[in-house]
């Protein structure tokens, strides 16, 4: 595809992994203005050759760098990784193929492309793209960005630099991500929880702020019904490097402060039909790599209510964007 290195240093690259979502690509590059310092990496993740073409042919493209995934290795982390290595903005934004930047989002970056910091975390929304209404997958984000703002504590910011596990969202210095070799995982799901975690440990000058720059999307078909057991694997595997990593880098207070466990992986198994077999055997690797499992306050019952009929409720709320299979 077209597309080599620029020379020119720009003040923004935006790094795109992508797989046959045509449609929804050209609705994100086109949420992105057209400007000299902005730099737009699109790395294909071995799509349909045919339609991808398409794309890359189109004229009011042609300002995008159009790469492609040609290692053995698949994956949004791989394509990450790729974008990095071509980006050459000082600021570093990521998206998704199937989201897109709001109305306005490039006058609320530009802001901050002389300042210093090593991080700037911006306010996340999310909508279900059929009905254009307001999802609420993005609400744990937003949470943590106003609890940052509004009551500016060490337990809140402990919970921005290791709770804030996707990548979309922030402006991250090129020079920081270099200096601390921070990369994504490369593997099938899961990949940018190292790379944010790593981000929020060697972060020392941020922003966060209460501004909306992008918009996560929820489509019919995006959410899965079923998850294989090699993802499943992914994630947990991911998960216990997220847990050992933290419980060896922090102090034991702060680490404990965090309240991870591993109950939701057992929940996972249950909720995808992965069987008993899988069950006992994840319980024993949680145990085996010393990760607590459940949370004390289950024991409340109230709260255990609460807890269940929220997840009912969510489910009920999503069940016709499930895909029937991954």
């Amino acid at each position: 595809y077209k597309g080599e290195k620029i020379n020119v240093k720009k003040d923004l690259s935006i790094i795109i992994p992508h797989y046959n979502v045509f449609e929804l690509l050209r609705k994100l590059l086109d949420s992105i203005p057209k400007k000299d310092n902005i730099e737009i990496i699109v790395i294909d993740d071995k799509s349909d050759e045919k339609s991808f073409k398409e794309i890359v042919k189109e004229k009011k493209y042609e300002h995008v760098i159009f790469l492609k995934n040609d290692t053995n290795k698949k994956g949004a982390g791989t394509c990450r990784n790729i974008g990095l290595e071509k980006a050459t903005g000082k600021w570093v934004l990521f998206a998704d193929a199937d989201d897109f930047f709001v109305q306005g989002f490039y006058e609320k970056v530009a802001k901050y492309f002389d300042s210093d910091y090593d991080v700037i975390f911006f306010t996340p929304t999310s909508i279900y793209i059929e009905t254009q209404e307001i999802s609420n997958i993005h609400i744990p984000y937003e949470r943590l960005i106003l609890n940052c703002i509004n009551n500016p504590n060490a337990l809140n910011e402990l919970l921005l630099r290791y709770k804030f596990l996707s990548p979309w969202s922030k402006m991250i210095r090129k020079d920081f991500i270099c200096e601390n070799d921070i990369m994504f995982e490369e593997v099938i799901a899961a990949n940018d929880v190292m790379f944010s975690t790593k981000v929020g440990y060697h972060m020392k000058k941020f922003l966060v702020l209460n501004e909306i720059i992008y918009c996560y999307t929820v489509r019919y078909g995006s959410l899965t019904k079923n998850m294989s057991e090699q993802v499943f694997d992914a994630r947990l595997n991911e998960f216990i490097k997220y847990y050992h990593f933290l419980e060896t880098k922090l102090e034991q207070k702060k680490f404990e402060l965090l309240n991870l466990r591993g109950q939701s992986f057992l929940s996972l198994i249950l909720k995808y039909k992965l069987g008993i077999k899988k069950f006992i055997s994840v319980f024993f690797v949680l145990r085996k790599n010393r990760i607590k499992i459940f949370e004390l306050r289950l024991l409340n019952p109230f709260y255990t209510f609460r807890k269940i009929s929220g997840i009912i409720k969510q489910w009920r709320k999503d069940k016709k964007y499930f895909t029937k299979e991954l």
